[in-house]
């Protein structure tokens, strides 16, 4: 015949089942939530990443990409490099400022290319180029056509961006044709990095009123901007951050980076 629990057995089980769910009960630590921009992402790339967690960001396709440990590294300079996609959150996009961009701050200006490629495909091995489509550039003012890719809605998102330029005053509207361009299957100047020109997600606009680092004199150079503050809004209400956000400054080019947008 079994013999009946102790009343202290029975008591110690009840204990351990109560501290159990207590633990179960408990917020998870710091280091095991996903990163403060992962949701940016998600909603950035609906339909193409899957999750983030605290260490890795995993998309459809099943592609998993390590989170580096510690806090992300900013980069600036010549060639800024990201060591993961963390890297691209380090130093926060100021949608909507007025203020010029401090020395060393490139927001967005890092990129990791891997994560890109998964996305828009690698163009040199011919996978953006069957994506893109042609957009209408200002259509009221020319006849030209911008090639940008469909994936992730790049195309439909640049489309709203020329309708809302539309309701520009005339003359701002003038300053924007002809369009310096969009698809390129090339690198950045002066860099080993793929420009995000060859996503087709980057436009350069207003060539003529436009200001680059390298043409004012290099690293150091000092922050000039003549595009209508405007016209930033728009591209940006859109999802596309702005080259005059970068110490490096480069105030024709724009880029769809919905993720870096607060």
């Amino acid at each position: 015949m079994p013999t009946r629990p102790s009343l202290l057995h029975r008591g110690a089980s009840r204990g351990a089942l109560a501290l159990a769910a207590f633990a179960l009960a408990l917020p998870a630590s710091a280091s095991d939530a996903p990163p403060p921009w992962a949701a940016r992402l998600r909603a950035g790339y609906p339909g193409l990443v899957s999750d983030v967690t605290a260490t890795e960001v995993i998309l459809r396709d099943g592609t998993h990409f390590p989170i580096a440990p510690g806090p992300p590294r900013a980069t600036s300079g010549d060639d800024p490099v990201a060591r993961n996609i963390a890297d691209m959150f380090a130093q926060a996009y100021p949608a909507g400022s007025t203020a010029p961009p401090a020395a060393g701050v490139d927001p967005g200006r890092a990129r990791f290319a891997p994560f890109f490629d998964h996305l828009y495909g690698d163009c040199r091995k011919g996978a953006v180029a069957p994506h893109l489509r042609a957009v209408a550039w200002m259509p009221g003012l020319g006849r030209q056509s911008v090639m940008v890719t469909t994936v992730n809605g790049v195309a439909d998102h640049l489309a709203a961006v020329v309708r809302d330029l539309a309701a520009l005053p005339p003359a701002v509207q003038r300053q924007l044709v002809p369009s310096a361009g969009t698809y390129n299957c090339r690198t950045i100047a002066g860099t080993t990095q793929r420009s995000m020109h060859s996503y087709g997600v980057a436009i350069d606009i207003a060539a003529a009123r436009s200001d680059y680092w390298r043409w004012a004199g290099g690293e150091g150079a000092r922050w000039r901007n003549r595009i209508d503050p405007r016209v930033v809004a728009v591209f940006e209400k859109h999802g596309f951050i702005w080259g005059g956000r970068w110490a490096h400054f480069d105030t024709m080019h724009f880029e769809y980076r919905p993720e870096l947008m607060p």
